[in-house]
């Protein structure tokens, strides 16, 4: 370790100095040292280089495609495509001289980096290079008929859309002929963006030097290299803009419009989104969001998503197909001075389970305070089912106050595509029952009904022994509410399938929401 101008540098640990403001403070010290300047220079240039690999280009199109005759396509599967699949007519041909005959050009070909500027593009990272799994934002593939990833190394796969989810912007690719090189996984950082209550500091925080690496406006099509550029986190917890024509009425909307965002002054364009957000030893903080310039009034749109506890949790859901499950507490949340008032609490969720009363007024979220309802909702919500989180609240007025919270499933109404269902019992999917009391944005719905605790039918598939069964009980007055099986208590699906798991036959007792004294038996199979 050595200093010099007054600053300190230590090349083992990979911290990264600025360097204008090198340059800036140099001519009033005096004379450079060149070693210690160079330096600098080649620690950036090393991080650069190391997550490189990491960061892809992503070509999208909203194109009509041929349909694939050769097999029955599920959703998010899109394939790849062959230019023999497109009909040679005129539309896509080009014309030259008069008696000269051109090949068509294929515009349809995402293979091909001139005929990038015809579609969508943006970035994306690197989840999973055997599986070919890749990171990207909901709204870059949002409605895409045909995807291709360009790695690092200018090779490049079709992809199918593995799982997405618009709430959390967040959704995975997998690559339909993953690169054998170029790829590398990219590595995540331990990101906190406010003191916890188990005494962890804040990880990332105004002044935290960033990389970004990425692809603005598709520079990295043909070859697959990355452009990168530095700067620092200019504020953290930002919301984005909602669209400049939203109903009043409209209160479901992604994470990032309740908050959350870290605004970073490095440059991430439109064109740029799924940009890596790196700190100075090469780990992922974020991915870069040009959701905020799009519906906002600023240009550049230098905000990403905070790839933090929540977050990853999300990716993990995502990375395994599955569908992501907010988080509920289980109140009719409003706004108060001193944080978030509980003006009604549901009898069977979290909230009542962990001893709120309404009138309570909780103040912080696993260390982080809030201010108005929406942060409340953010927390809560990213935090997912069946996720334990630490309540900071007041009560009367009184003394602080923690308790824990064990929270249900929001019922989220916003586009999502999981391509691995929930599992099935003899036809039958169940869900937690807080699904049907949450409602718009995570808000709980007015004068709910008070059944016992239990799970509710998700799904039943047609013709199973589950349908006939149910079919034969017929309609309850509400729905039901599974609260047994073979006389064990059960509250949520987890209960539910470790319940049932490795038996031949199980039986079931039900309840009526609206009428709980009709508590019928069901058997399956």
């Amino acid at each position: 370790m050595f200093k010099h101008c007054g600053l300190w540098y230590n090349g083992g640990m990979r911290h990264l100095l600025p360097l204008a403001a090198v340059l800036v403070l140099l001519p009033a010290a005096g004379a450079a040292d060149p070693p210690s300047l160079k330096a600098v220079e080649e620690q950036m240039q090393q991080v650069i280089e190391d997550v490189t690999p990491t960061v892809v280009a992503v070509v999208v199109s909203h194109a009509e495609y041929p349909p694939d005759t050769d097999r029955k396509k599920k959703p998010g599967q899109l394939g790849g495509y062959e230019s023999s699949q497109q009909p040679d007519d005129r539309r896509f041909g080009r014309r030259g001289w008069p008696g000269q005959r051109q090949p068509p050009l294929d515009r349809l070909d995402l293979t091909r980096p001139e005929n990038t500027a015809d579609h969508l593009f943006g970035s994306g990272v690197v989840l999973d290079p055997q599986a070919g799994l890749v990171l990207v934002p909901y709204h870059l593939i949002d409605g895409a008929t045909k995807v291709y990833v360009r790695v690092s190394d200018g090779s490049g796969s079709y992809a199918d859309i593995f799982a997405s989810d618009s709430k959390s912007d967040l959704a995975v690719l997998k690559l339909v002929s993953p690169p054998a090189t170029g790829m590398k996984a990219v590595r995540f950082a331990d990101v906190r963006l406010a003191d916890t209550p188990d005494g962890k500091k804040a990880t990332v925080k105004r002044g935290s030097w960033v990389i970004a690496v990425g692809h603005p406006l598709a520079a990295g099509a043909g070859d697959g290299s990355p452009s990168a550029s530095w700067g620092i986190v200019s504020n953290t917890n930002r919301a984005s803009a909602p669209p400049p024509v939203q109903p009043e009425a409209n209160s479901q909307k992604p994470l990032h419009a309740y908050g959350g965002l870290i605004q970073v002054d490095a440059r991430i364009t439109l064109g740029s989104s799924g940009t890596g957000v790196f700190d100075s030893d090469g780990r992922l903080v974020g991915l870069g969001s040009a959701v905020a310039a799009v519906y906002g009034s600023e240009a550049s749109g230098g905000y990403a998503v905070p790839l933090d506890r929540n977050y990853r949790k999300i990716i993990d859901t995502l990375k395994a197909g599955r569908e992501v499950e907010y988080g509920f507490l289980g109140i009719e949340p409003a706004s108060h001075p001193d944080g978030v008032v509980a003006n009604s609490i549901t009898p069977t969720c979290a909230a009542a389970a962990a001893g709120l009363y309404p009138g309570d007024v909780i103040t912080a979220v696993d260390g982080h305070p809030l201010r108005k309802d929406g942060d409340l909702l953010l927390r809560v919500g990213a935090a997912l089912a069946g996720t334990e989180v630490t309540l900071e609240y007041r009560r009367d007025g009184g003394q602080p106050k923690t308790v824990k919270a064990v929270l249900a499933k929001n019922n989220n109404p916003l586009p999502f595509l999981a391509t691995v269902p929930p599992p099935a019992v003899h036809g039958l999917t169940v869900e937690y029952q807080s699904t049907k009391f949450s409602g718009a944005g995570g808000r709980m719905v007015r004068n709910p009904p008070n059944p016992p605790p239990g799970v509710v039918i998700r799904e039943l598939e047609r013709g199973s022994a589950a349908d006939k069964k149910f079919q034969d009980l017929g309609p309850s007055r509400g729905w039901w509410v599974i609260t047994h099986v073979d006389g064990k208590p059960v509250t949520t699906p987890a209960e539910f399938h470790a319940a049932v798991k490795g038996k031949a036959g199980v039986k079931l007792l039900l309840a009526d929401s609206d009428d709980t004294a009709n508590r019928p038996t069901v058997t399956l199979p």
